[in-house]
């Protein structure tokens, strides 16, 4: 056993009270996963796109607790850039909602999550929201008198300054002819929610009970649940 010996009688004294019933749980309070949650951010991932380059960063998160459904949620302050020839045409805050449903070994003495879901993806209104028009993308790569390419229909405008890349790229750059932001993030969103989904399976987000931690082993050798409450993440003997 790799515990000291103050943790050793706090061990001994906690293996008493569970069999006097007077121990039925050990919790970790949201400050608690907030900073084990701290530990694995910032992270960031690319969104393929017919053409440019764009990419969604995660900043920050706070977790909440939801037991009525029995699932923990992390609310993440995300960004989303968005480039071409060099230049960002587009960029937004996102708040995105993502939970998972807490799940615990006993053979294992393992604390997976399970069931993980992206639950909504919403753009914060403020002044780091930025979109540019289709006339500026095309100047990107037109210099010059526009007149020309505005004469003909968009599509085929596109299609000359991307060089007939595909009909893709073009019927993507049009996405910004509205000058709507929530446009272009509602396109993007079923992409950012895999992207999420795959970056999370990356990470190491089960725990195995340490031997260095009197409050892990003990769960480890007496815990048969895992629950979420309404203030705490509570693990049950």
């Amino acid at each position: 056993m790799k515990l000291e010996l103050r943790d050793r009688g706090m061990l001994l004294i906690s293996r008493l009270l569970i069999k006097l019933g007077k121990l039925r749980y050990d919790q970790f309070s949201v400050d608690e996963l907030n900073t084990l949650l701290s530990e694995n951010l910032p992270q960031a991932f690319p969104l393929v796109i017919p053409v440019g380059n764009a990419h969604v960063a995660i900043n920050s998160g706070k977790v909440s607790l939801n037991a009525t459904a029995n699932r923990l949620s992390l609310q993440l302050l995300a960004s989303i850039t968005i480039t071409l020839a060099e230049t960002t045409i587009y960029r937004a805050h996102l708040v995105i909602t993502l939970s998972a449903e807490p799940h615990y070994n006993d053979i294992e003495s393992t604390l997976y999550f399970i069931n993980k879901q992206v639950d909504n993806i919403a753009m914060v209104n403020d002044d780091y929201a930025l979109i540019k028009d289709t006339q500026f993308l095309l100047s990107r790569f037109v210099p010059g008198n526009l007149n020309g390419l505005f004469s003909r229909s968009l599509k085929s405008a596109l299609s000359i300054v991307t060089v007939g890349t595909s009909d893709q790229a073009a019927e993507y750059l049009a996405l910004y002819l509205s000058g709507s932001k929530q446009a272009v993030l509602d396109f993007h969103k079923p992409q950012i929610e895999r992207a999420i989904l795959n970056k999370v399976a990356t990470l190491p987000l089960h725990h195995k009970m340490r031997e260095d931690q009197w409050r892990e082993v003990l769960f480890s050798r007496y815990g048969k649940s895992v629950n979420v409450e309404p203030d705490a993440l509570r693990f049950y003997f």
